[in-house]
């Protein structure tokens, strides 16, 4: 009786909602548990997806709030009480209107809590501090223990390990050499990796570099398949080094590496464009998060992902990922496992695959890569362990709405509430998508400036440069409307790109 007198009620709210946006909406309701308590036949589909984002999000939105995974579909979710959870989706109109809701929401408040049984809020582990006191006469067993272990990946270690440096021509007897390039050349047989090499020297890294370098520069060793590359900071000067396999170079559909230096003592960030001619090309980034070499795939976190892959590349997957476009990991198979966490965390952002996505990041092997690059020239594609970017499937540039973006999600503290910050960002730049293709219907062009002073006069709304870009990508990829000429560049707008292309 009970679930058809909430029937009646949704049936209510898919009628007034029609009357208001003119398309079909579809309803679910769910627990705080996240378990569905009604659902249309349509959303069949999106249970698990439903489920599992109510189970994940309930506690971290307020009464009244409302959420919109990234996930390109035209559904949101709105925490109606303490109790409950209504789901709004439509297959067809632009996701914003599904903000009327909230106009209603009022009226059904406590009609759905009828519905809703209640559900014990989750217990908060507490830390008891207990008094250890043992009788001097009680012998304790001992209990077995169980150890987790941890699959920890550093990325120089691995990455190291696949150079192996030979000696180019015979020494003399004669010869003599400091201790650390002794070891080198004694060592660089083809057998040693460069790893094998620096476990043998008890200096920095910074000095074993160094001197590997002069060798390599005097063409004294050679690293067959890796070219070494070094480089200057454009701010301070300070030199850099990188590990170039030449195979993936060569295989890049764009002819174009791209790599941010791992060089967590500098005090500046940058990233560098290496083309076939063996030419650098760096550009200076604002520096957000010094490097961190290791991490451990089954605790993951946004802090976690930037410091280890470093601010470009993982603002580079974000951004590929957020525009539908595949990544691919090249990695050996001993760590194909891993992309399953790395997926399954990143779906957090992107909503569920099951809600009509597939995998969005893929592993592959450098060999497979290889033979079949043209296959992937759509998709952007990152050496592991070397931490390079092959291929960027769109136009390169600095990824300053992503950096926008992060600053401001990671000064939530808890994880799920920097997850909700990215929804709540995303949420705004498709709500200024949907109220610029309304005002800018009747024109055949306007430019940047126009339209960052129609925005602000007409709606209060401050528009920044940078997000027009992506504004016009949400637009065809939401709405599959194509504005990209309809929005031109202003003068300021031309001199902005020019001066950044130096």
């Amino acid at each position: 009786m009970q679930s058809e007198e909430l029937s009646e009620v949704t049936k209510e709210i898919v009628s007034k909602l029609g009357s208001i946006l003119g398309v079909r909406v579809y309803v679910a309701v769910a627990d705080r548990l996240g378990n569905l308590i009604l659902s249309d036949r349509e959303l069949d589909q999106f249970n698990e997806f439903m489920s599992s984002f109510v189970k994940s999000n309930f506690k971290y939105l307020k009464v009244g709030d409302h959420s919109m995974p990234i996930s390109g579909k035209n559904i949101m979710f709105f925490r109606i009480s303490d109790k409950a959870m209504v789901i709004i989706y439509s297959a067809k109109g632009r996701v914003g209107q599904l903000l009327s809701f909230k106009s209603l929401m009022p009226k059904y408040q406590n009609i759905i809590d009828k519905f809703v049984r209640d559900i014990e809020p989750e217990p908060i582990s507490v830390e008891l501090e207990v008094e250890k006191v043992l009788p001097a006469s009680v012998a304790i067993p001992a209990v077995p223990v169980r150890t987790v272990e941890k699959k920890v990946f550093s990325r120089k270690m691995e990455f190291f390990k696949e150079i192996y440096p030979k000696v180019t021509k015979k020494l003399k007897d004669s010869a003599k050499f400091s201790l650390t390039i002794s070891v080198i050349l004694n060592y660089s047989n083809g057998n040693n990796s460069f790893s094998d090499l620096f476990d043998k020297v008890n200096i920095s890294y910074e000095e074993f570099i160094d001197e590997f370098y002069r060798l390599y520069k005097a063409k004294m060793v050679e690293t067959p398949d890796y070219e070494l590359v070094q480089g200057l900071c454009p701010n301070c000067k300070k030199i850099f080094y990188q590990f170039v396999p030449n195979r993936l170079l060569d295989v890049s559909p764009k002819g174009i590496l791209r790599f941010q230096p791992d060089s967590p003592e500098d005090e500046h960030t940058f990233y560098v464009l290496y083309d076939k001619k063996r030419k650098m090309k760096p550009k200076t980034l604002p520096k957000f998060r010094a490097f961190q070499d290791e991490i451990d795939f089954s605790n993951l976190s946004v802090e976690k992902l930037i410091k280890f892959f470093g601010q470009d590349v993982f603002f580079n997957i974000f951004h590929a990922i957020f525009f539908k476009y595949s990544v691919i990991f090249l990695m050996g198979t001993d760590l194909m496992a891993q992309i399953g966490q790395i997926n399954n965390y990143m779906n957090q952002f992107f909503g569920d695959k099951k809600a009509g996505e597939s995998e969005r990041i893929i592993a592959l092997s450098r060999e497979e890569y290889i033979k079949q690059s043209k296959k992937y020239e759509d998709c952007l594609v990152i050496d592991l362990h070397s931490n390079i970017v092959i291929n960027e499937p769109y136009e390169t540039e600095d990824l300053d709405f992503e950096l926008r973006l992060f600053k401001k999600v990671l000064q939530e503290k808890e994880d799920k509430s920097q997850i909700l910050k990215t929804y709540s960002e995303f949420e705004r730049l498709v709500l200024a998508t949907d109220t610029i293709l309304t005002e800018i219907e009747m024109y055949k062009e306007i430019n940047e400036d126009e339209l960052i002073e129609l925005m602000k006069t007409k709606h209060k709304m401050q528009l920044e440069r940078s997000e027009i870009p992506i504004i016009k990508e949400l637009a065809d990829i939401y709405y599959s409307i194509d504005i990209r000429k309809k929005i031109i560049k202003t003068l300021v707008g031309r001199a902005s790109d020019f001066f950044q292309s130096f």
